[in-house]
């Protein structure tokens, strides 16, 4: 009996040494861009402080590893929603004038995977993703547009088309 005694009083005072308390994000300092227009919430995705949106910190290419059309953009927005990414379940895909707000010619993220082409986006982003990402803002029947963040400039480009493109999914920080 002393030695079970002895061993509940021994795990009592070691474990909590041995395993202290997880730190919560709520309790740990926020990161933010130089600037200090982004934050880092460490749970992969980023505020902008100046619109009120939140990105995720990864486009569609570094999540999972090969360039997407803008119909598989849509499939996967969707995706994101129905495995509740972050914690949300009211991810979309953004809109050009959305994009372009992420756009600066002063700020370089990362040249893209496998070509030249500078990102011109802040480096709290996650670095090597797609140079052009697709906005829902369509051109006609066949066509949607996007940006390109090595130069700023609009794409337009038929929905089939997936050549160094996807999608950094967003959505509205205060909902």
């Amino acid at each position: 009996m002393k030695t079970i005694i002895r061993f509940t009083l021994l795990v009592t005072i070691l474990f909590p040494l041995a395993f202290p308390p997880q730190t919560t994000w709520a309790e740990t300092e926020k990161i933010f861009s130089a600037d200090k227009q982004f934050i880092d919430n460490g749970d992969e995705t980023i505020t902008d402080t100046k619109t009120g949106l939140m990105w995720m910190k990864k486009d569609s290419y570094l999540n999972i590893g090969h360039w997407l059309n803008w119909k598989d953009c849509i499939v996967y927005v969707k995706k994101m929603n129905q495995d509740a990414f972050a914690g949300f379940i009211d991810w979309r895909m953004p809109t050009l004038e959305e994009l372009r707000t992420l756009y600066d010619v002063n700020k370089i993220n990362s040249k893209q995977l496998g070509y030249e082409m500078i990102i011109h986006i802040d480096p709290i982003f996650a670095p090597k993703g797609v140079g052009s990402i697709w906005s829902t803002n369509t051109n006609g029947v066949y066509n949607a547009v996007g940006i390109v963040y090595n130069s700023g400039k609009m794409f337009n480009s038929k929905r089939t088309d997936k050549a160094r493109k996807g999608v950094r999914p967003v959505r509205n920080a205060s909902n």
